[in-house]
């Protein structure tokens, strides 16, 4: 029997059956149509949906969470295939006492244990779930109105499937993400993935967005990795796994079975949804994307106050258990969960929920046109960005310049780009090297550090070493990323303007490039 490591080592991402298969169904993107509602799939057999929210302290959020999910189009389309499970993991607030006295409609149950972590929380929920889909939603997050339904059509399609769903963050003062707003007018319109950080990474340089770099998740497969711009060693690469975040997924709750449920022999912050997902993908699950099936993620201050601490032991640990675990040979975490309950309750909705679709959505449906161009540069739907842009016939003292040079970037238009980013010198650095500009490169940067020097988008382009990016840039040669390596190789150039060894791996690059 092989490791789950083992299984891993060969199994592909690649999707792109299903996405043929979605699109003859539905006449639909599986992933990057993220602004259109769900499409009906008639034919299928309906499936029943649970979220399961683990909350700890979250009286500041919890109710907007839930507001949300109330007046989701799936809750008012399809209430009774949809169950809602809040475990309080021993909170010293008042969020017991907020779960307990609110008022929604929905067919809710609430559980309290004692403070166990968040992987026993998820258990103890998911021992009570009644769904074929199990949400897994975090209480600081305030899902849009289509995210649930996204998730279940997709489901429906294909039992073979874990849905990774996105979010950005927002304020706990933003109108949308206050309950009373939302049972006037409704859960959140629109999409809220562009500031997720999978696409607008924290940390400036390559890559710079990972679904693009991983042509959303696809060729992250067979142990696949990305060396983000803030591994200066290049030893802890992100991987298929941990690019699914607990905050928002979806799963069939038969994979949650079989694979035991969450190990609880991860404790505190970190890679708890990694070992999971990277479970579910031995078991033969393709981790997909959807764009679409995302929401706002309340600001708050970071609860953990080890958290580089229990990262690093659960990242051991993480490898430890893929390394030497077996599949088909899981603890079952779930069996025993029950026994943790000291309290619950449940609760089925005061009569008819009777919002309709149409009231729900008094919301403008108009996208504005900087989101527009923000989601098709996260999609990296260049061709798009442009047509849009040359409509709105941009002046050149115009906000959107940067947007058209990284645009042009994205077309490889490289001399047009530096024509229009001459305000934007990080930018510019990169369409000039993009060009064979080198020394052009270093001295726009050169400049900027002559004024600015401790600017901390300057770590990655400036002062990180010529031999680190090189390394970067092998690493994904080496995996046939060569469009990343590219980039990460003329970063080294901009450094080091004549330095042979990036000279000729960049060569290389544009050689299988072409």
């Amino acid at each position: 029997m092989k490791t789950i490591d083992q299984v891993l080592n060969e199994k592909s991402n690649d999707y792109s059956p299903l996405e043929d298969e979605y699109f003859k169904s539905t006449g639909h993107s599986l992933s990057l149509d993220p602004n259109n509602p769900p499409a009906p799939i008639p034919t299928v057999k309906p499936l029943n949906v649970s979220v399961v929210i683990p909350a700890w302290n979250a009286s500041s959020t919890i109710l907007s969470c839930l507001t949300a999910i109330e007046e989701s189009s799936f809750n008012i389309k399809h209430q009774n295939r949809l169950q809602v499970i809040v475990i309080d993991d021993g909170s010293t607030d008042k969020t017991w006492e907020i779960v307990k006295n609110n008022d929604l409609s929905l067919h809710f149950m609430a559980i309290r244990t004692q403070n166990l972590g968040q992987a026993k929380a998820l258990n103890t929920g998911i021992s009570l779930a009644e769904g074929d889909i199990i949400v897994s939603c975090d209480a600081d997050m305030i899902l849009n109105y289509y995210a649930i339904e996204h998730f279940v059509t997709r489901h429906e399609l294909f039992p073979n499937v874990l849905l990774a769903g996105f979010r950005s963050n927002s304020s706990k003062n933003d109108l949308r993400v206050k309950s009373e707003f939302m049972r006037q007018i409704g859960s959140p319109r629109g999409t809220f993935f562009a500031g997720d950080e999978r696409i607008f990474y924290s940390t400036s340089g390559w890559p710079d967005n990972m679904c693009l770099t991983s042509g959303h998740f696809k060729n992250l497969g067979n142990s696949k990795g990305l060396w983000m711009p803030d591994d200066e060693i290049c030893e802890d690469p992100w991987r298929l796994s941990d690019l699914v975040f607990g905050a928002l997924f979806s799963l069939s709750r038969n994979v949650y079975i079989k694979i035991g449920g969450y190990d609880e022999r991860l404790q505190g912050w970190g890679s708890t949804d990694g070992l999971l997902a990277a479970k579910a993908i031995a078991n033969g699950q393709y981790v997909i994307p959807v764009y679409a099936a995302s929401g706002l993620h309340i600001n708050h201050q970071f609860r953990t106050k080890n958290k580089q601490e229990e990262y690093a032991k659960n990242r051991k640990m993480f490898f430890d258990i893929i390394k030497t675990e077996k599949i088909s040979s899981y603890t079952d975490w779930i069996k025993k969960a029950k026994k943790r309950i000291i309290d619950s309750f449940s609760r089925n909705p005061q009569g008819k929920f009777l919002k309709s679709e149409k009231e729900n959505s008094t919301q403008s449906k108009t996208i504005n046109f900087t989101k527009k161009l923000d989601d098709l540069l996260a999609l990296g739907q260049y061709s798009k960005a442009y047509d849009i842009l040359v409509k709105a016939r941009l002046k050149s003292g115009s906000n959107h310049l940067l947007k058209l040079g990284k645009v042009l970037i994205g077309l490889n238009r490289y001399k047009e780009a530096t024509d229009v980013l001459n305000e934007f010198p990080i930018e510019l650095a990169i369409a000039q090297a993009a060009s064979g500009l080198f020394a052009a490169a270093h001295k726009t940067l050169k400049n900027v550090v002559f004024v600015h020097p401790q600017s901390k988008e300057l770590t990655y382009w400036y002062y990180t070493s010529t031999d680190t990016h090189i390394r970067q840039g092998s690493r994904y040669f080496r995996q046939e990323f060569y469009q990343i390596a590219l980039r990460c190789f003329e970063a080294a150039l901009i450094n080091d303007p004549n330095n042979r060894k990036a000279l000729n791996n960049r060569d290389k690059c544009l050689s299988r490039l072409s």
